[in-house]
């Protein structure tokens, strides 16, 4: 909606007039033909000869400028002559490299500035001008007689090649005519020519974006005119009458047309034939512009126009501009689609626009969309800037296979500057109406949202169903700040049923967070407390296998550098309240002090560290708050400090390869990890938020193999590790990276962590805390190689192995590759393997908890594969978009589980972009709960399938119609960018 950006056109005419304190005397030379003029005052000639000027000063009738005799230059400036043969400026504007310098302003004594204008006079016939002034300058053809090559002439200087032919668009079924004709086409090329680039050359620019820094605006004021023409007349020092190839420059300001008259009294500027203006920001054409300077006002006909921050163009019959602020239109027409493409357009009979309230009115208003028109208004506002206006937004459909096709048609409401509400009832064929919503507050301090979606009667289970949200964020000072991210909903189905397969991903709880926290970096404080509250959904996860609640933890994280020598101390504290309904509670208290002393330069490190960890725990009875609730099988307190020491060393060798013109930086860095940490039983510590990483050459150089602190590994082992790579100097692109390490283990490591094993019947005895896992005896860990590299700019890939000496076996693997290019053809290979024998070495180790009860019901977990592989993996993943046809393309990715035999998760479908418009429409299907499978030998819950069809239409610069994916496959499809943002809501 950016009609009134043709306005900048006004811009122009700031000017307050010409002023001259002298009329020039000119006559002409009998023997020569050439004017001679002298700046004196002019005077009646007395000279008899029918070639001579007899007046040049009056003009009482208004004669046409073709019948006045000579051309009178309206300033006292000097008279640049040009030889009869130099050809008139052209009305096609140079390109920006050869754009004439801005003026430098002048000094300026008082207000309204005087405008000094130097005329450039050609000699030349009046026939020959007549003759001229028809053609516009440029390249004129003709087809050939007899032949198929074309006809050409020049007409005024070479335009170097800015006009050119506008193809012909070829058009399918079309009910309308183009909405702008061969002739408007080639207008617009001319337009787009005369602007420093080319708006559509990149369609990342986001429609209604501001536009940069204009050079020369400020100067428009205080910068003279510079006027050039073929004749030029001034009569008593008031009216200026310019003809033929009229060219008139200011600042950034450039303006080309047949003729041009000023009238300094009442300040009106008059410009006809094919008058094309130009700034950085603007380009416009018009047969003829009538303005009123002094009081603002304008009339123009037949206006083209382009404005390059949108990127827009369109024409209108009429522009009227009736004050500064508003102006009116007729018949107008306008689109984002660049010249030769009408694939989208806009129509109004009359538009209204009020720059001082920011809102526009457009009467009889339709868009025609690949020449069909598809919609109708009689009666349109809309805003015309970034301010917030109330109405309704673009609606949006979508279908799922458990909620039927759904409808929603979204109403703004701008309350105030700093809150609004955005009502979006949405209805279900299946599930019938929902109400819903959200609320935004904006204060100097903080930022919420509150959301709020309710279903009355759910058509399907007869109930009322709801979901709300919560979100702030705050800040307190330049240190304190606050972040509320509250969540909850009525039922574990809501999502399942009444969500849109698309915005919802796998996921099992619902997560709430309140946090209240300090941090000086400058310092190295941190100080934390939060609150975290799980709501499952899952319906598979019942009982024990639910997380912890955080009611409260509080993180407090201090960091020293001292100057004067190479030493840094830090402390790491923790207060934690986990509460379950169903598991033992406790309070922690883990604080975690070192010292190390960082020893770098440029050929390597070394890092000795030493710490202390102390930990305490109060634990207590389910869901109880009494400490002296002991639970059974758990001490009442449990107190552990150990000791940690590690070292980290490293060098790095490099050297160039190959020639100076194309050479590489080849790099040698060998490391060394060495961590001791004594052994300590930590078997009677419940297990509230550690488990084991998974391993992976980043994790060789961790002091504990256990996420969070309820577990501290024993440790005697070092890490031996190298890493080379091949470095391009230019781009610093890594053209190979190898790395390849391996733990050594001078101890077993006795310390382990309890694992919950899924998919085993109800009726096996499991143990409330999980199974214990035996102590890892290997005096080596598994070799770790991983190899990446980026090809070329478009191909890379990386690849991973991890090799159990000990069994002979490959535990890890990973392979991936990526091709992205600049048509954005997107291509992505993945592969993910793991197997592990973890848990069948703890079910044998635990043979004396679940044989009785396995024996009972016939049943060995040993022999179930749903159960041994309950942690493995083995998936391929497959992402892509790639060009069909006419900017169509192909998206999809297929997630396959190999070791289930069946598809995790799955969606295709085709997209559509250009710089004008986009399409959008793919099918998804996903499972929940996707490493729950039917076993031979139980019978367990099998995941839920969703499936839904969405779709995506958008006008850029216009509306958009259905679901918005760009977030969807920017995470679905690695190195998927879209080319625009998408429209805001306001």
């Amino acid at each position: 909606m950016h009609f009134w950006l043709i306005l900048f056109f006004f811009a122009l005419l700031q000017t307050p007039g010409f002023a001259d304190d002298a009329a020039w005397n000119c006559h002409q030379d009998k023997n020569s033909k050439e004017w001679v003029c002298s700046g004196e005052k002019a005077q009646p000639s007395t000279d008899t000869d029918t070639d001579t000027n007899t007046d040049t000063n009056t003009n009482t009738n208004n004669e046409p400028l073709a019948q006045q005799p000579a051309p009178v230059p309206p300033a006292p400036t000097e008279v640049k002559e040009t030889a009869a043969s130099e050809s008139a400026p052209a009305p096609i504007p140079e390109t920006p490299a050869e754009a004439k310098p801005e003026l430098q302003p002048k000094p300026v004594a008082e207000k309204p500035i005087p405008v000094q204008a130097t005329v450039h006079k050609a000699i030349a016939v009046k026939e020959n001008l007549r003759q001229e002034d028809t053609r516009q300058a440029g390249w004129h053809c003709k087809s050939g007689d007899g032949s198929q090559d074309w006809d050409c002439n020049l007409t005024g200087p070479d335009p170097q090649g800015q006009p050119r032919t506008v193809a012909a668009e070829k058009h399918g079924f079309s009910l309308l005519d183009p909405a702008f004709d061969a002739k408007q086409e080639q207008v617009f090329g001319s337009l787009a020519s005369q602007l420093k680039y080319d708006p559509w050359a990149n369609c990342s620019i986001e429609p209604g974006a501001p536009g940069g820094f204009t050079p020369g605006r400020h100067l428009r004021d205080v910068s003279p005119l510079d006027v050039h023409a073929n004749y030029g007349e001034v009569f008593d020092n008031e009216i200026s009458s310019y003809e033929g190839n009229v060219e008139i420059t200011r600042a950034d300001q450039h303006s080309l047309s047949h003729t041009a008259q000023y009238d300094s009294v009442s300040q009106n500027l008059d410009l006809q034939g094919e008058v094309y203006y130009s700034e950085d920001n603007l380009s416009i054409y018009s047969n003829s512009a009538n303005l009123k300077l002094a009081q603002d006002q304008a009339t123009l006909r037949n206006v083209q126009f382009i404005n390059p921050s949108a990127p827009l163009r369109g024409r209108a019959a009429a522009a009227y501009r009736e004050s500064k602020s508003l102006s009116r239109y007729k018949d107008v027409a306008y689109t984002t689609c660049p010249p030769g493409n009408t694939d989208w357009v806009v129509h109004a009979s009359d538009l209204k626009v009020n720059d001082a309230t920011g809102k526009g009115a457009a009467k009889n208003a339709w868009v025609e969309f690949k020449g069909t028109p598809v919609f109708y208004s009689p009666y349109l506002s809309f805003p015309v800037d970034n301010r917030r206006l109330s109405g309704f937004l673009a609606p949006s459909y979508g279908n799922t296979q458990l909620g039927g096709f759904h409808a929603t048609v979204p109403y703004y409401w701008n309350i105030a500057p700093n809150y609004d509400a955005t009502f979006k009832p949405r209805y279900y064929t299946k599930r019938g109406l929902m109400l819903a919503g959200d609320f935004r507050l904006l204060t100097p301090y903080s930022n919420s949202k509150l959301g709020l979606e309710v279903v009355p009667n759910d058509q399907e289970r007869h109930i009322s169903r709801f979901l709300g949200s919560f979100k702030n964020n705050s800040q307190f000072g330049q240190y304190i700040s606050s972040n509320l991210d509250l969540n909850y909903v009525s039922d574990k189905e809501y999502f399942g049923e009444l969500g849109n397969a698309l915005s919802f991903p796998n996921f099992s709880h619902i997560k709430s967070t309140a946090d209240l926290g300090y941090r000086d970096r400058s310092k190295g404080i941190s100080l934390v407390g939060r609150l975290e509250n799980y709501q499952t959904i899952d319906k598979t996860l019942t009982g024990h296998k639910r997380p912890y609640r955080r009611l409260p933890q509080i993180n407090l994280d201090l960091n020293h550098a001292f100057d004067f020598m190479p030493l840094n101390a830090a402390l790491d504290g923790e207060y934690v309240y986990f509460q379950h309904q169903n598991l033992v509670n406790g309070q922690r208290l883990n604080i975690k002090p070192s010292i190390s002393s960082p020893l770098h330069n440029e050929w390597g490190f070394l890092t000795p560290k030493v710490s202390l960890q102390h930990t305490d725990y109060q634990l207590s009875e389910k869901s109880s708050t009494d400490p002296n609730n002991v639970p059974k099988n758990w001490p009442g307190a449990v107190t552990r400090t150990l000791p940690i020491f590690s070292m980290d060393s490293g060098m790095t060798f490099e050297r160039d390869l190959g020639s100076a013109g194309s050479s590489l930086k080849h790099t040698i860095e060998p490391r060394l990890f060495y961590l001791y940490i004594p052994k300590k039983d930590q078997t009677n510590i419940p297990l509230f938020d550690t488990s084991n990483y998974d391993l992976w050459f980043s994790n060789l150089f961790r002091e504990n193999r256990f996420s969070g602190t309820d577990r501290v590994q024993d440790a005697n082992q070092i890490t031996a590790a190298l890493t080379t790579r091949l470095l391009d100097p230019e781009s610093g692109r890594e053209r190979l990276k190898f790395n390849i390490g391996q733990i050594f283990y001078f101890q077993d490591r006795e310390v382990t962590a309890p694992i919950r094993i899924r998919n085993l019947p109800d009726f096996v005895t499991v143990p409330e805390e999980g199974f214990e896992t035996p102590p890892e005896t290997d005096s080596v860990s598994p070799l770790i190689a991983e190899l990446s590299s980026e090809f070329t700019e478009h191909w890379s890939g990386e690849t991973g192995i991890q090799w159990n000496p000990q069994t002979n076996d490959i535990v890890r693997g990973k392979a991936v590759l990526h091709f992205v290019d600049e048509s954005e053809r997107i291509l992505n290979l993945g592969f993910h393997y793991r197997r592990t024998d973890l848990v069948e070495r703890t079910l044998i180790a635990n043979q004396n908890i679940w044989q009785q009860s396995a024996a009972d019901n016939n049943y060995n977990p040993l022999t179930d594969p749903a159960v041994l592989h309950s942690n493995d993996l083995v998936q391929s993943d497959v992402s892509f978009r790639w060009p069909l046809l006419d900017n169509w393309y192909a998206i999809g990715r297929w997630q396959y589980s190999w070791l289930y035999n069946n598809t995790q998760e799955t969606f295709i479908g085709v997209e559509k972009e250009n710089c004008c418009w986009r399409f959008r429409l793919i099918g998804r299907r996903y499972i929940n709960n996707i490493n729950t499978v039917n076993s031979a030998n139980t019978q367990l819950a099998e995941g839920t399938s969703q499936s839904g069809v969405f779709f995506q239409v958008e006008f850029k610069g216009l509306t958009g119609l259905g679901e918005r994916l760009d977030t969807f496959l920017e995470q679905s499809i690695f190195g998927y960018q879209s080319r625009q943002n998408e429209l805001t809501t306001p």
